[in-house]
């Protein structure tokens, strides 16, 4: 049987995402983009510099892998810390959170002698994103920005991939609100108004023109920070959704016409049970999802309309309380899809063996639950956000559709 390689020779470029995703915290780009300022270093993910310039994989468990995972859940959290951070083709470290041993790989590769608590707190650190179900921008600023042990904001940027794919659309969003930010008497089509501000909003400048819908919000600088950063976040999401729709689209048709072969009548009956789960926890996913936009999309509808300042106010404010709930249901519709797409590609005769089926289905059921194997409740969303600073280290598996 091989084990889990603990050096992974891969060329970690391929990697590189320019900060969080949902699958991968890319602190390596962090680290490159803001390493000089005094910031990134004062509130860090990690203490230990070689952790804080890693890469945090959320990764699907290989069958080879699962008997050296402390873990039932079909998605764990990869630590892969470069061998060089010059030349990330030599590849790096590797070592599951969840792994056999974990605490003692870690210690050897990375433990300082003269203090050794630092590396202790790295470890909690790690269990704290293990137990999270995305490494998201926005979710983890929900988690980490009133922590006990706070990260500073640049760690929590949309990277610049995300943000040009996600301009056009969001211009398109908010055309309706150019003219309270940008005044009458500024010339020019209120497209391109809505691209500049779009740019803008997207940036984090808070200056110039954005001071006039901060005044149409009636709101104070502080309140106008945490409320543009719950938009961008809604924003965020919302391009996210238009992203994943197609994919959990196709993946419920799939799902639904698949064939199974092999099984006896108590296995097919317990595997169409199985399916009808799978479907029906996934549209109660993306209802969740759906319900917070449509909520969105009423507010701001009525603030444009000049019939409602308050609730669009309001609705900004308590937008970052609703980041935990709307990534971990994202994260799951976005997976699962991802997942059996990479399935379907491997595996070219176009139906399932039952035992196949069983292991198969189980992964997804575990991805798109809302509640823990053996507990008859949903998680409530007290529990799913609470802060703890040593969060218990079950990996809530980014999703499925």
């Amino acid at each position: 049987m091989s084990r889990i390689r603990e050096t992974v020779r891969s060329d970690l470029r391929n990697i590189v995402k320019g900060g969080a995703t949902s699958r991968i915290l890319d602190l390596h780009s962090i680290a490159r983009r803001y390493g000089e300022y005094d910031a990134h270093a004062d509130n860090p993910f990690f203490l230990h510099g070689r952790l804080n310039r890693c890469f945090i994989v959320k990764h699907t468990v290989r069958a080879h892998e699962r008997p050296y995972v402390m873990s039932n859940q079909p998605v764990v959290t990869k630590v892969l810390v470069p061998l060089a951070h010059d030349d990330l083709a030599l590849g790096g470290h590797a070592v599951f959170v969840e792994e056999i041993g974990f605490a003692g790989k870690m210690r050897t590769l990375f433990e300082r002698k003269d203090e050794p608590h630092l590396l202790d707190l790295d470890l909690i650190r790690l269990r704290e994103l293990a137990a999270l179900p995305s490494f998201d921008p926005f979710l983890l600023a929900e988690r980490f920005r009133d922590h006990v042990r706070p990260i500073d904001d640049c760690y929590f940027n949309i990277t610049d991939a995300e943000v040009e794919r996600m301009e056009q659309s969001v211009a398109k969003q908010i055309v309706s609100v150019v003219a309270l930010a940008f005044g009458e008497e500024d010339g020019g089509r209120d497209d391109e108004r809505a691209m500049r501000f779009t740019r803008q909003l997207l940036s984090g400048d808070l200056d110039g023109r954005m001071q006039a819908l901060r005044k149409s919000l009636d709101m104070t600088e502080i309140e106008f920070k945490s409320g543009i950063f719950g938009w961008k976040g809604v924003l965020y999401y919302r391009w996210c959704m238009s992203e994943a729709l197609s994919a959990l689209k196709s993946f419920i048709t799939q799902l639904k016409a698949v064939s199974i072969v092999g099984a006896s009548d108590h296995e097919y009956n317990e595997l169409q049970h199985m399916r009808r789960s799978i479907i029906e926890e996934t549209r109660h996913r993306w209802k969740n999802l759906t319900s917070v936009m449509d909520e969105y999309e009423h507010v701001f509808g009525r603030f444009c309309r000049g019939e409602d300042v308050n609730g669009f106010r309001n609705f900004l404010l308590k937008a970052p309380t609703l980041f935990y709930d709307v990534g971990s249901d994202l994260s799951a519709v976005s997976h699962v899809p991802g997942y059996w797409s990479y399935w379907a590609k491997q595996n070219s005769k176009g139906f399932l063996q039952a035992r196949e089926a069983m292991m198969l289905f189980s992964d997804f059921i575990a991805s798109v639950t809302r509640f823990s194997p053996g507990s008859a409740t949903r998680i409530d969303d007290a529990r799913r956000r609470t802060r703890s600073p040593i969060p218990h280290p079950v990996v809530q598996a980014i999703g499925v559709a």
